[in-house]
């Protein structure tokens, strides 16, 4: 884990000069295209072991609306920091490590943040695994052991990083805990810590799960990975498995799972990759199936296919899909606009050390990909770091975190200590209204105790474009690219109005966004007859009415089209799926003749 040669990773893109190791020191950040000036870093110093896999997380527990910085060690403590160096506090869950992000949301509908977070690893294998819950003050509030499905008779693992959302929809908002365990569950808590249901899947399950509406019923899904062998049965092969999963009862949904040839460690990532308006799945997989102290009998080895998959919300393989690589890909794709051509790529990275940008029809991004080493296993964020209103890709790279821009031109290489290896995220966490880069690490000194390291993004605004800030996207850990969707209704407006009556009709129009967050409305056009009220505004998924009265005077009997209203809507300041709307208007003057159903009927 420790190693000096990380530091020699800048001879790939630029020459960096190092400071002293000692404690208080970090490795100097080195500029390497002269744009801007690399950023200054801190180093916030942990009481505790060095972090190993666990990506940091960012989520306000203290309510003063800023961002905290959430990490776990691999001594089995959990930390919580402000991002100016304040401590929060640290909770030590015992000798097992933990290798997850944690999530930060509020669980229990109080009001406060709550903390969800794995326990386990291949590292301390004979320590009890499971999940654990703490309240914003690092209270523990409960937690819930794995079950023994290797039979050493210690409670499994736990890699998966938790997810948090309202699955069943019938507890007044609370979030409910997901993931998945080495004891061959995929596994949904209440937010008391209770079993809301658990699905057992007949092997170790390593990926963090996904959520977002897949099939657009109006309720969650859950896509996650996990291995699978012809010994679990039920038409099971030596592989993986994507499943995707109703949330409110663990119904697998029509077209999944699916099978593969190797297993599936990494993480799924969802996002409306083909521009249809539908949630698509991506994810990598994982190394085990054609390693002998791996792949377990009856079959043993196997020849395994090294790819990225992708399939549509039917369980169709995206157009072009998979997408072969050269190595296998542990990590997990993120997902970005990152070259600005209004359609979503995907970025992941490879045992071989290539970090990879694809287009939907599986050609590289311009620029990419990129070589670096050694490898790692974290996964990418994506940002504006340098206020450039473009794009950003960083990554962990042994001591270093390693900066390219959209075209994949090496920006800096940001040192730290000691090995990096899990993802790093970007938020506001000292309130100063300037994105930080943070990652958890280490230092190099005796006991190689843990840090957390921060580097001030002077240059870039807290309102710079993140769409893929952290591993798993957001605190909640949903893995879901926002997909926000205009939606008007009706699609037809036919004003009838009785001749002679009266110089103007209402009718009115619902506008709302069936996907995710809010989005910013307005109308475009109207006919000369219309008066639109409101013509403009910010709506999420309860309908905002609008009032239509149409100008009538000047027309005799007949029918007439009047035109259309066009409404447009933008997301995070770009067109949303379904935008824009064009509603025809038809006006109808005559005879108008209204009948009015009875309050009851009855049959005799």
């Amino acid at each position: 884990m420790r190693t000096s040669t990380g530091r020699s990773v800048a001879a790939l893109l630029g020459v960096m000069t190092a400071l002293s190791l000692g404690l208080g020191t970090v490795v100097a950040s080195t500029t390497l295209r002269g744009l801007a000036a690399a950023p200054s870093v801190r180093r916030i110093d942990l009481s505790g072991s060095h972090i190993r896999y666990s990506s940091v997380a960012l989520g306000d527990l203290n309510g003063d609306g800023v961002d905290d910085i959430v990490v776990g060690g691999s001594d089995g403590k959990v930390h919580a920091y402000r991002g100016t160096g304040a401590k929060l506090w640290d909770y030590d869950t015992g000798n097992a490590s933990i290798e997850s992000k944690a999530a930060i949301g509020d669980i229990n509908a109080d009001g406060w943040n709550e903390v969800v977070v794995g326990v386990g690893s291949t590292f301390t294998g004979s320590a009890p695994g499971g999940v654990w819950a703490f309240d914003h003050n690092g209270g523990k509030l409960w937690s819930y052991a794995s079950g023994d499905f290797n039979g050493d008779h210690v409670a499994d693992g736990v890699y998966s990083s938790p997810a948090l959302a309202d699955v069943d929809g019938n507890d007044g908002g609370k979030l409910e805990i997901i993931y998945g365990s080495w004891d061959a569950h995929i596994r949904v808590l209440n937010d008391s810590g209770t079993l809301l249901w658990q699905k057992f899947v007949s092997d170790t399950v390593w990926s963090s799960p996904a959520i977002g509406d897949i099939d657009r019923d109006g309720k969650l899904e859950i896509a996650i990975g996990a291995d699978s062998t012809r010994a679990g049965g039920g038409g099971m092969q030596d592989g993986g498995r994507l499943w995707v999963l109703n949330g409110e009862n663990g119904s697998n949904v029509p077209g999944f799972p699916k099978q593969i040839d190797e297993v599936i460690y990494s993480s799924p990532a969802l996002g409306d990759i083909t521009g249809d308006g539908w949630l698509d799945v991506v994810v990598g997989t994982g190394n085990c199936w054609s390693v002998p102290a791996c792949a377990p009998p009856p079959g043993g080895t196997h020849p395994v296919t090294k790819a990225l998959y992708g399939w549509d919300h039917n369980g169709n393989p995206l157009p072009g899909w998979p997408i072969t690589l050269s190595d296998f890909a542990f990590a997990s794709p993120s997902l970005a606009d990152l070259d600005g051509d209004d359609a979503l790529e995907v970025m992941i990275n490879t045992t071989d050390g290539y970090v990879r940008a694809y287009n939907v029809n599986g050609s590289y991004v311009s620029g990419w990909p990129k070589y670096t080493t050694p490898a790692t296993n974290a996964s990418p964020v994506v940002a504006d770091l340098n206020g450039d209103e473009n794009l950003e890709l960083a990554l962990p790279c042994n001591w270093n975190l390693l900066v390219w821009d959209r075209t994949g031109t090496g920006l800096w290489a940001l040192g730290t200590n000691y090995t990096v290896n899990g993802t790093p995220a970007v938020g506001d966490v000292d309130g100063d209204g300037k994105m930080e880069l943070v990652v958890g690490g280490g230092r190099n000194v005796a006991g190689y105790p843990g840090a957390i390291y921060i580097w001030d993004l002077n240059d870039a605004p807290s309102t710079s474009p993140a769409p893929w800030p952290a591993f798993r996207r957001d605190s909640l850990n949903h893995a879901r690219y926002p997909m926000a969707q205009l939606s008007v209704y009706p699609s037809w407006i036919l004003v009838l109005h009785q001749d002679g009556s009266g110089s103007s009709e209402t009718a009115y129009l619902w506008v709302s966004n069936n996907g995710d967050g809010t989005i910013d409305w307005q109308v475009d056009s109207k006919p000369s007859e219309a008066t639109l009220t409101p013509d403009s505004g910010t709506v999420g998924w309860s309908p905002q009415s609008i009032q239509v009265d149409i100008s009538v005077g000047g027309y005799g009997p007949g029918l007439y089209d009047l035109g259309d209203i066009v409404i447009s809507a933008t997301g995070e300041g770009e067109a949303v799926v379904g935008s824009p709307v064009t509603i025809p208007v038809t006006l109808y003057v005559g005879d108008v003749h209204r009948a009015f159903l009875p309050l009851a009927l009855f049959q005799y």
